[in-house]
């Protein structure tokens, strides 16, 4: 069987792609050129830190690394895709038995008299109860594909309100070779806490945190909170004023956005990672942290992981500031940090690792294909 891998959202199918190569699948993966600088291949593999991702050029990076020969560039003229580009995008997909498509290229490629499941990495937040000619053909192509695969248990109760054949859940892949826990030279006084998460406040609740923080640091604990300065406009310059607003200027340091190993090398840094506390599941943050074996605090909602992966992830489950407050307080002893870390890997190991999450990809395919 022969798999093409179309779009690559936040890296998941350039990992997927990879994983199933090395499993001795021939999967190809087709990528928009012109996408966002973390859903280019590069942002997963080179140390690229420093640019902006916002307007990256995919030839300036390919200087840092170098495509293999199965990743095919479609290159549409504008960010606004016309006819032709569809027309374009449509002929690179003819070879394949099956295509895996992740969000939007499931409004263009829905049409075609070939199979194709949908990996679905929390676009379906987006689109699920708009009624624009894009969200209705989401809707449609999720509606049509032999599968809809999940990977964040919290979108299990938007996708129950669409229409769809059949769902699985396959976890996110996360190199536990590369994300791994490594001695990092610091010079920090006192603990460390990590929050790479963009700034959306009603999505990730980045106000808790730092109201959190704001009041451990009252306490008289000495730490420090890495704060990554990206998200909207609005929310991040409001993350700011509450910064200012609690005095904890001096113990926030703000870092621009970081490709991959950059993050790595963060989180290896910190004591800890501070993921979302409003959205209930995760997205690659905390899995990536806990490899590292890193303690996470974090909001999991219990059903709907527990029915996804047979268990919680070993993480501190706070969605209040006092909860925060508290996984914050808790994590000043080093042996519960050690402790959490070390389940953490484990539970990434058993549910993330490539060639385990491979195999279930395999599996998808050879009952779609019959």
């Amino acid at each position: 069987m022969k798999i093409g891998l179309v779009m690559n959202t936040a890296n998941n199918q350039w990992l997927i792609a990879k994983s199933l190569r090395q499993a001795g699948v021939e999967a190809d993966l087709i990528i928009n050129a012109k996408d966002f600088g973390m859903a280019l291949p590069h942002w997963e593999e080179a140390d690229i830190s420093g640019l902006d991702p916002y307007v990256i050029d995919i030839e300036e990076i390919s200087k840092y690394y170098a495509l293999p020969n199965w990743v095919k560039l479609w290159n549409p003229k504008d960010l606004h895709v016309s006819p032709q580009d569809v027309v374009d995008l449509l002929y690179m997909t003819k070879e394949y038995d099956l295509l895996q498509l992740s969000p939007p290229s499931v409004i263009y490629l829905q049409f075609m008299r070939k199979k194709f499941i949908v990996h679905e990495a929390g676009w379906i937040r987006k689109f699920s109860f708009l009624d624009g000619a894009a969200e209705k053909l989401a809707r449609r192509g999720y509606s049509k594909a032999e599968c809809v695969v999940m990977t964040n248990p919290d979108c299990y109760n938007l996708l129950r309100k669409i229409s769809y054949r059949k769902e699985t859940f396959i976890p996110f892949i996360v190199e536990t070779e590369r994300y791994r826990p490594t001695p990092v030279e610091r010079q920090d006084d006192g603990l460390v806490f990590l929050h790479p998460t963009r700034h959306v406040w009603d999505v990730k609740g980045n106000q808790k945190l730092i109201s959190a923080f704001g009041k451990f640091i009252g306490r008289g604990y000495k730490a420090k909170l890495l704060m990554m300065d990206w998200g909207t406009l609005e929310d991040t310059e409001k993350s700011r004023s509450l910064v200012r607003e609690l005095q904890v200027v001096g113990n926030v340091e703000w870092f621009m956005p970081v490709s991959k190993p950059g993050l790595i090398n963060l989180y290896n840094r910190s004591d800890a990672v501070f993921d979302q506390f409003v959205l209930g599941s995760y997205g690659t943050t905390a899995p990536e942290a806990m490899a590292c074996a890193r303690p996470v605090v974090m909001y999991l909602e219990q059903h709907w992981n527990n029915k996804c992966y047979g268990e919680v992830a070993p993480v501190l489950n706070a969605r209040t500031v006092d909860e925060i407050l508290d996984a914050m307080v808790a994590l000043t002893d080093a042996s519960l940090r050690r402790k959490l870390g070390e389940k953490g890997r484990r539970y990434v190991i058993a549910h993330h690792n490539p060639e385990i999450v491979a195999k279930q990809y395999v599996q998808l395919y050879r009952e779609v294909l019959g």
